[in-house]
């Protein structure tokens, strides 16, 4: 009898031990996927905010091109008025707003993605607690 008691303790601070290796396994990758999006962020930030700022000036470009392809006399000099000048202020102002809204929104969602895995994380750091413990009371249970 005393020898099936021992095989059971056996096998139950193994399962203590798996459970524990499993949790500090989950917790590497959660810690690894975490660090990974917090980089991953900032450096998407940063290429969307000068892909934004590119396609303003690009716009911005094309846009006094237009008005002076539109107002030019054949063989005469550059006429700016202020009607076209009324007409694209709006879209000078608001064109910089698009881009950055974009971003804004995209960061957003790393942001939901970020906050979900820091939830995954506590979680998991909680479980890891509790399975050392529960390791750690079965060896001192089997040596005591």
């Amino acid at each position: 009898m005393p020898k099936k008691w021992k095989g059971r303790k056996k096998r139950k601070r193994r399962t203590a031990f798996r459970k524990f290796e499993d949790v500090k396994q989950q917790l590497r990758k959660t810690d690894r996927e975490l660090r990974h999006m917090e980089e991953n962020r900032w450096s998407y930030t940063k290429n969307m905010l000068r892909f934004g700022f590119a396609s303003w000036v690009f716009g911005l470009a094309v846009f006094l091109f237009a008005i002076v392809a539109v107002n030019t006399e054949f063989f005469g000099g550059v006429q700016l008025t202020w009607s076209s000048m009324l007409v694209g202020t709006p879209l000078l102002v608001g064109a910089p707003a698009a881009p950055v809204a974009a971003t804004a929104v995209s960061v957003r969602k790393f942001d939901t993605k970020i906050k979900r895995l820091r939830r995954v994380r506590k979680r998991l750091v909680v479980k890891y607690q509790k399975a050392v413990l529960r390791y750690v009371e079965d060896i001192a249970a089997s040596r005591g």
